[in-house]
């Protein structure tokens, strides 16, 4: 079996809820050393961007992986979701500078979901992609507003920008794909299992909460 990894943020997090599960995953000597694939017993672990992971288990490459709900909705995945965690959680907010102009121009890492936005409220606007700071966007007048996550809300209140409206609850998942659960139900199953319970018991662990 084939798990996709999210690099960043959340890589850590996320091994430890496999090791948790007992899986052999790989250790911090092993990540040091740059590669991308390691492979334990039965298991091929892959680390990749965390956009990516929602990529490569649509399309066959991963048979599950650890995706935010974000990266999920922008790139429009049909991967199950059977298990949600606790750890990562985030709001993504619309965003604007004190006393901005009406909706006009909107600069988001998240156009799909930008845009699904705008429709599902009748309004209309220019969407800007970007890659890096999309906050810079608000305080330089490039866009009217943005749309991006928010976490502990440090850098809006940094900038002096103001969260407007709540666009989605964010968390990450364990994905699954379809293919693959019906083709290999009963690994499948004890992966699902396994993670449940080893999310579960991080969760309840006391002095988390």
């Amino acid at each position: 079996m084939r798990i996709a990894i999210p690099k960043g943020r959340l890589q850590e997090k996320v091994l430890n809820v496999f090791r948790a599960a007992g899986y052999d995953v790989p250790t911090e000597a092993d990540l040091r050393t740059r590669k991308l694939v390691f492979k334990r017993g039965e298991i091929e672990w892959i680390f990749v961007k965390d956009c990516d992971v929602p990529v490569y288990v649509e399309h066959g490459a991963a048979d599950a992986g650890i995706a935010g709900l974000d990266q999920i909705l922008e790139h429009e995945c049909t991967a199950y979701q059977p298990v949600e965690f606790d750890f990562g959680r985030c709001r993504m907010m619309l965003i604007a500078a004190p006393g901005a102009p009406p909706l006009t121009k909107i600069a988001t890492k998240y156009p799909r979901i930008a845009r699904q936005y705008l429709d599902s409220r009748g309004l209309r606007a220019d969407i800007v992609p970007l890659g890096g700071s999309v906050e810079l966007a608000a305080v330089l007048e490039l866009t009217s507003h943005v749309i991006d996550l928010v976490e502990s809300g440090e850098t809006v209140r940094v900038h002096k920008l103001v969260m407007q409206e709540l666009v989605a609850e964010i968390s990450p998942r364990l994905i699954v794909g379809k293919t693959v659960y019906r083709t290999r139900p009963r690994e499948i199953r004890e992966l699902i299992a396994r993670v449940e319970e080893a999310n579960y018991g991080i969760e309840n662990t006391p002095g988390r909460r």
